[in-house]
């Protein structure tokens, strides 16, 4: 288990995400995040805002391209990962202290809201113009194919389902019509 110290913040993100490159070239985007604590008066009964704490933190590489795509001022946040502290010279010679977080996860707080998420999925290398990598036929009717073929194979899946097929039926089944070679017929518990 890794040693150091890990926090996770669940606030708000208090300005738009900042992304900047390090003298090498890395991608680093610069966060800033608050929280504040409700505190319930003893009193009154009623709820209100206490002090608000606020923290900086670096999202790298790929995590920071998501976050700068993703989030905006405002957008409530959970943030994870390693505190990292620092001390520089302010304007007047004092040393000041700053505690960071370099994130490992960042997302928004479902808590306060629906997010709709979407998969970066890699892009192949192009090889559209060599005839001999594709055959001559366009990617895009492959695709359209591959997508025709799932979604008969999903509907004959259900129909069978339906059919009240358990497990060990619906293997055989599978298996007799050769679309799969290795399906484990053990039962399985839920």
């Amino acid at each position: 288990m890794s040693q150091g110290g890990y926090a996770t913040v669940v606030g708000f993100v208090a300005q738009d995400p900042i992304q900047r490159e390090t003298k090498n070239g890395t991608r680093v985007t610069d966060l800033r995040i608050g929280t504040t604590r409700r505190v319930q008066d003893r009193l009154t009964n009623e709820w209100r805002d206490g002090d608000t704490s606020y923290f900086s933190v670096s999202c790298w590489r790929r995590l920071g391209d998501h976050v700068r795509a993703s989030l905006r001022k405002g957008d409530p946040v959970v943030v994870k990962g390693r505190l990292r502290s620092r001390t520089y010279l302010d304007r007047n010679g004092q040393p000041k202290l700053v505690v960071d977080i370099v994130a490992d996860t960042v997302g928004h707080d479902l808590n306060r809201g629906v997010a709709n998420y979407m998969r970066q999925h890699p892009q192949p290398a192009s090889t559209a113009s060599d005839p001999a990598v594709n055959g001559g036929t366009d990617m895009a009717d492959e695709n359209e194919m591959i997508d025709d073929v799932d979604e008969e194979a999903m509907e004959r899946f259900e129909r069978e389902l339906g059919d009240g097929l358990n497990e060990t039926e619906f293997a055989a089944h599978a298996l007799e019509e050769g679309q799969a070679a290795d399906i484990e017929t053990s039962p399985v518990s839920y």
